[in-house]
């Protein structure tokens, strides 16, 4: 484990080398997103530590791992961040990672709003690189919110068969230095609106009004609430006990947004469907977490040091790569809809009863899924005969194959 901690660098970089570089694919668009990971502990170190837990795990420490990955779902690399890390300042050192580890030329990092900040999107354009980042709109000046709420100069458009209308305005980012000093970087301001996520807007804050209410029945629920979900429709009423009320008018600024969304992206040339299909392929970096936390099983970290817990990750991270590896073998080869898990499904079913007879060591292959045969001829593996003796065995799988404890039929 501590050898792989400390190779990790190199690991990354002949990885980089090997399926982008001398693969001829070509780098252009990236996807970039954190997550965390806890640990059933109270201890804090060098690494695990407090911090926003995006699985809820309140109460114990945990590390923060930043992931980049390509438009295939491929993993270019990951960073580690201490568990208190605020994860729109894990952006910077994977700019550093990608201009100076791999070498590449210009890329557009696709990012959900949660790392868009001026100071991150300033030090991309310095770099280098273009960005598409989804916006706050809500927190959007008047005199943009005018232009989204006119609906003069809107357009059809679709993705995916997914219907919108959307409305493309001239943007100018002011970024502000520590010292004072402005910067300007020109944008174009996406506004796209539909029927589908208004409606799923006003679910959503149809659940929280209802929380909302309960809140106000009960003031000791809303006292003992963080100021999200429902309790940020709840308005204090001055007394000498607190209590609280819905907020109406906070509910009616919140409807005027449903079915709305923006997108900030520096790259002028690209239709507008070209930036939305670019931002909605973010599902991707998302499946990748799940893939991780679930399939992969991530998840209990059975190590409690900082090297062995790098050296854990950099493990998870070579088993990711090499399962989206095959996925997209699979595909290549026109072997649609392969998941993760129908892919260790079929190589688990890959299996060899042991056995003696008259005093002979003989392996039978069990019956196995036809998708295990596939990934196997793809993988110009060696393919069992359905009965076979040990030196065959070895022959065909190798010396270093591990054998279970055999089973003997008189």
């Amino acid at each position: 484990m501590d050898r792989l901690a400390t190779s990790k660098h190199r690991l990354e970089e002949e990885l980089f080398r090997e399926n982008f570089v001398r693969a001829g694919q070509q780098l252009d668009v990236v996807f970039y997103d954190v997550t965390t990971f806890s640990f059933e502990s109270v201890v804090p170190d060098r690494l695990r530590d407090f911090g926003y837990s995006k699985d809820h795990k309140v109460g114990e420490v945990q590390v923060v791992l930043g992931l980049l990955i390509d438009s295939r779902g491929m993993p270019v690399g990951y960073e580690l961040f201490p568990g208190s890390t605020y994860e729109g300042n894990t952006l910077v050192e994977m700019i550093k990672k990608l201009q100076k580890r791999f070498s590449i030329g210009r890329v557009i990092l696709v990012a959900d709003r949660g790392l868009n900040s001026r100071s991150n999107l300033k030090q991309l354009s310095d770099a280098g690189f273009g960005y598409i980042v989804a916006s706050r709109l809500k927190k959007q000046r008047q005199a943009i919110l005018e232009k989204v709420f006119d609906q003069h100069g809107y357009q059809e458009g679709s993705s995916d068969e997914n219907a919108f209308r959307y409305k493309v305005l001239e943007y100018e980012n002011v970024v502000t230095d520590a010292d004072g000093s402005k910067h300007i970087l020109q944008e174009s301001y996406v506004v796209t609106y539909s029927d589908k996520r208004a409606a799923k807007d006003r679910a959503d804050r149809q659940r929280l009004v209802e929380k909302a209410l309960r809140m106000e029945a009960n003031p000791g629920l809303a006292k003992s609430a963080l100021r999200r979900g429902g309790r940020r429709f709840l308005k204090q009423v001055s007394g000498g006990n607190a209590t609280y009320e819905v907020d109406a008018g906070l509910i009616a600024r919140d409807e005027r947004f449903d079915g709305y969304y923006a997108i900030q992206t520096s790259e002028k040339n690209l239709t507008v469907s070209e930036v939305v299909e670019a931002y909605r392929n973010l599902w991707k970096i998302e499946d990748s977490f799940r893939l991780m936390k679930s399939t992969l099983e991530v998840r209990p970290i059975f190590h409690w040091t900082p090297r062995r817990i790098e050296g854990h990750f950099v493990v998870c991270f070579l088993a990711f790569l090499m399962e989206r590896s095959m996925e997209l073998l699979l595909s290549e080869h026109q072997v649609e809809g392969v998941s993760s898990t129908k892919i260790r499904e079929a190589l688990n079913s890959m299996r060899l009863l042991r056995f003696t007879m008259d005093g002979r060591e003989v392996y039978l292959k069990e019956k196995h899924l036809p998708l295990a045969s596939r990934i196997f001829a793809l993988l110009k593996l060696p393919s069992l005969k359905n009965l076979t003796d040990l030196e065959e065995l070895r022959k065909t799988l190798g010396n270093d194959v591990v054998l279970e404890p055999q089973l003997t039929l008189n």
